[in-house]
């Protein structure tokens, strides 16, 4: 009798893209290997691309509860767009894949990449800001830090448009995702006037705030949204495989110059605490190996093909039916959880728009308006009988400046002689 040939248990789902080289991590900066932390870097380009900031996001779809529409960084937005996804993928890998995905659909160019700080990075595992051990459980959360930069270059030769909107819809992420929102654990530096000023000197003060007191459990987070650079690499032991260093551009890069990937390397990642985790995303130009991290994770075109048709196909990493059912039981409920938080949200933002607009017709209702009339009648009277004139004007803001559960007076009585 002939040989038997022996088959896999396993039903096979069969891909028409090749996969190509066997996708994992690759060894880029042996020096800057960092064990037992949790260090991940998710940038918006390659060193050698740009960054492109969006004049009108509302194509990315993301729900009123995000954050403000406008400009906007695309990077930003696209990760957002991916995790507001109705039928997410959870893991590191499916998120580069989407966002690179949603990029190409509409014209963009640039390359999001993911770099960590050492071996144990496991791209299959959930995508999270979080430490890993949290498991996306907002109750296992211990202390949290995050810091948000977000820089426009007002009125300079090189301004920007949605940094600031950046930061304000990546700030409700991460507070939706388990961040505590409050003085002692998040910070803001924007250059609009009113938060801290995006200095060279306010960032490296902010980015040592990060790391420190940082212990075992933490979960860290930074943000950037602003002008990245690439210039040439001057140390005298220059370690950098395409010779340039990668710079974030801080609002006084003219008198102070650039915050340098050795720089922040030195500052965020080497003196982490063991056992903590850092997730950085990068929203700027020449961002891939922005804090020189020890491995980089990045796609062959041959791989982003593969992983395109098999996230479409919804077919599991080890390509078998079978996984896919476990995949799918595993993540029955945390997914369902994750769609009904969505529909609630939207819900929310519907019944929202209908109040407010509800509120501004009575606003302008007619007793409001007579009101109005009545007590603009009695100034007149006053001033006309006595020859002051009285109004009811806004405080002073400057020095009534609001702050979380303190209330503000937002009114004041004057007097004046005409």
């Amino acid at each position: 009798p002939g040989a038997v040939k022996r088959t896999s248990s396993k039903i096979m789902m069969k891909l028409d893209t090749p996969v190509g080289d066997p996708i994992g991590l690759t060894l880029t900066t042996p020096r800057n290997v960092v064990d037992d932390v949790h260090v991940v870097l998710l940038s918006g380009c390659k060193d050698s691309q740009e960054s492109a900031d969006v004049s009108d996001t509302t194509a990315f779809g993301l729900p009123k509860s995000a954050g403000p529409g406008g400009a906007g960084g695309a990077c930003t937005n696209a990760l957002l767009m991916t995790v507001h996804d109705d039928t997410p993928d959870d893991t590191w890998l499916s998120t580069l894949v989407t966002m690179r995905t949603w990029l190409e659909k509409n014209a963009y160019t640039q390359r999001p990449r993911v770099s960590c700080a050492n071996a144990s990075f496991d791209f299959r595992k959930p995508f999270s800001l979080l430490h890993p051990r949290c498991g996306n459980n907002p109750a296992r959360v211990g202390r949290t830090r995050a810091l948000f930069i977000g820089i426009n270059y007002v009125k300079s030769e090189c301004e920007l448009d949605g940094a600031w909107n950046d930061v304000d819809k990546m700030r409700r992420f991460a507070v939706t995702a388990g961040y505590k929102d409050d003085a002692l654990s998040m910070r803001v530096l924007r250059d609009n006037g009113s938060d801290v000023s995006p200095t060279k000197a306010n960032i490296t003060k902010a980015l040592r705030w990060l790391v420190k007191g940082a212990t075992r459990g933490d979960s860290l987070l930074l943000h950037f949204s602003g002008h990245g650079v690439s210039q040439k690499d001057t140390d005298a032991f220059a370690d950098e495989a395409d010779g340039m260093d990668e710079c974030l551009v801080p609002v006084d890069f003219l008198e102070n110059g650039v915050v340098k990937d050795d720089d922040l390397f030195r500052t965020l990642v080497a003196p982490l605490a063991p056992g903590a985790s850092l997730v950085a995303i990068m929203d700027c130009c020449h961002s891939g190996t922005m804090l020189d991290l020890g491995y980089d994770f990045t796609l062959t075109d041959k791989q982003f093909a593969h992983e395109k048709e098999r996230l479409a196909k919804k077919v599991p990493l080890n390509g078998s039916v079978l996984g896919e059912c476990k995949h799918a039981a595993a993540h029955f409920v945390p997914n369902a959880a994750k769609r009904a938080a969505r529909f609630a949200v939207r819900t929310v933002d519907v019944a929202c728009e209908g109040a407010s607009e509800i509120l501004q017709r009575v606003a302008m209702s007619v007793p409001l308006k007579g009101l109005r009339y009545g007590y603009d009648g009695v100034c007149k009277g006053v001033h006309k009988l006595t020859g002051w004139r009285v109004a009811l004007g806004p405080a002073d803001l400057n020095a009534n400046r609001a702050v979380a559960g303190q209330v503000v007076l937002v009114g004041e009585y004057r007097a004046a002689k005409k």
